[in-house]
């Protein structure tokens, strides 16, 4: 029993960081890439370096003003699923596509932030949630 509290804190410490759990340097680049904040992602999208995935379909079946708004986080979370989970597959697991929809919801809240203020900001708040929970209803699982 004393041995299960420091072995849950090392688990937690695992999941909280992205980057921990990679393998190859690819994989290392990638979760770096989908853990960074949309800005900086976009930023490293403009060089586009082979052999990740950078296409991306934007804010699937979402009405257009979302669509509009979230774009960027919706372009660093295709990166993620192209990449980690389909496509190039480095870290095809549950846990892995769990990180990547919810720095998914992360970055949906900061554009909420960064756009809106005041009661407008908690509606956009709540689509950011609901965007979230489609994702992860709609969206098949990796493993």
């Amino acid at each position: 029993m004393p041995l299960l509290l420091p072995l849950m804190l090392i688990c937690a410490l695992l999941a909280a960081a992205p980057g921990a759990l990679a393998s190859t340097p690819l994989e290392r680049q990638a979760a770096h890439l989908g853990a960074v904040d949309y800005h900086a992602f976009l930023l490293a999208k403009a060089d586009a370096a082979p052999p990740f995935d950078w296409s991306t379909d934007g804010c699937t079946a979402t009405p257009p003003a979302w669509a509009t708004a979230f774009d960027g986080p919706c372009q660093q979370h295709d990166f993620g699923y192209r990449n980690l989970g389909h496509g190039l597959r480095l870290r095809p697991t549950e846990a892995a596509r769990l990180t990547v929809d919810r720095r998914l919801l992360t970055e949906v809240r900061r554009v909420c932030g960064e756009l809106y203020a005041g009661l407008a900001a908690l509606r956009c708040r709540v689509r950011a949630r609901a965007m979230y929970a489609a994702v992860r209803l709609f969206n098949p699982p990796w493993s």
